[in-house]
């Protein structure tokens, strides 16, 4: 009689603890999120958007700010631009012979100069988009053109070389943008 007891206890206790609340049966997790395409917001939607210009091919070049506010940029379409910083209209455009991905650097006088994939360096008119000059180093203009305190314009080459160049130029422009680390020497160290 105990044994039926202890028996129809436990039965009365598994009856008693499968009639409680379950937690809901889910349906396995499907990756319904991450299906999701990512939400996209038009640039030309944002409250501060200014401009778009539109090159021809890609833009692997860094732009350049004149003094003046113009934005200078190369294309893989083969040309640098000259648009206006506020309204974002072509001044001009030079055609050089190959892909223009090499940031250009802009002299005092306001001289563009600028590598380009037919492995050339050009010096720009700023008003015209005009060659003034090209130099053609044995393997090509290699990296983007950085202009010295005294005017001077370096490059790196393909030839393993770094040239440096005597132009008219008596240093850098005076721009605002860019200046690594916000200082007038363009060195990047923060002054005391």
């Amino acid at each position: 009689m105990v044994h039926v007891k202890a028996v129809l206890f436990g039965l009365t206790l598994i009856i008693a603890l499968s009639c409680g609340k379950k937690d809901p049966v889910h349906p396995p997790a499907s990756n319904t999120e991450a299906a999701k395409p990512a939400l996209k917001v038009a640039p030309t939607k944002h409250e501060k958007f200014l401009w778009k210009f539109k090159t021809g091919g890609s833009v692997y070049s860094s732009p350049a700010i004149g003094s003046n506010g113009t934005v200078y940029v190369g294309s893989f379409d083969k040309k640098l631009y000259a648009i206006n910083g506020k309204t974002g209209d072509k001044l001009w455009e030079f055609k050089a012979g190959d892909n223009v991905e090499n940031s250009p650097a802009i002299g005092s006088d306001g001289t563009v100069y600028i590598g380009s994939d037919d492995g050339k360096l050009y010096a720009i008119n700023p008003k015209t988009g005009d060659k003034l000059w090209e130099f053609y180093p044995l393997e090509g203009v290699g990296s983007s053109p950085a202009i010295g305190p005294n005017g001077t314009v370096y490059f790196g080459s393909w030839d393993k070389s770094l040239y440096a160049i005597e132009t008219d130029s008596s240093g850098l422009a005076k721009s605002s943008w860019p200046m690594r680390g916000q200082n007038p020497q363009h060195t990047g160290r923060a002054t005391k």
